[in-house]
């Protein structure tokens, strides 16, 4: 398997997870969820970022065979 460069620093990824979640938690005391959402949306994107990309690649896999199997059969009768 190639090794692939990790998008940012492990200290810079910590002080971006940091700001997203305070983001987070500041908008949900407020009430506002849109941008609390927003915010948490930031926090998995640059967590996700450093996760290795063979294990979000697994992971997606697994998601994808989850909902294929959850998923209604649907039958066409001519």
């Amino acid at each position: 398997m190639a090794s692939y460069p990790r998008a940012m620093s492990d200290a810079r990824s910590a002080k971006r997870l940091a700001e997203f979640a305070r983001e987070a938690h500041a908008a949900e005391a407020l009430g506002e969820n849109a941008a609390a959402g927003e915010a948490w949306r930031r926090y998995r994107l640059v967590r996700d970022a450093a996760r290795d990309p063979e294990a979000l690649l697994a992971e997606g896999v697994s998601l994808s065979r989850s909902a294929i199997e959850l998923a209604p059969v649907t039958r066409i009768h001519l």
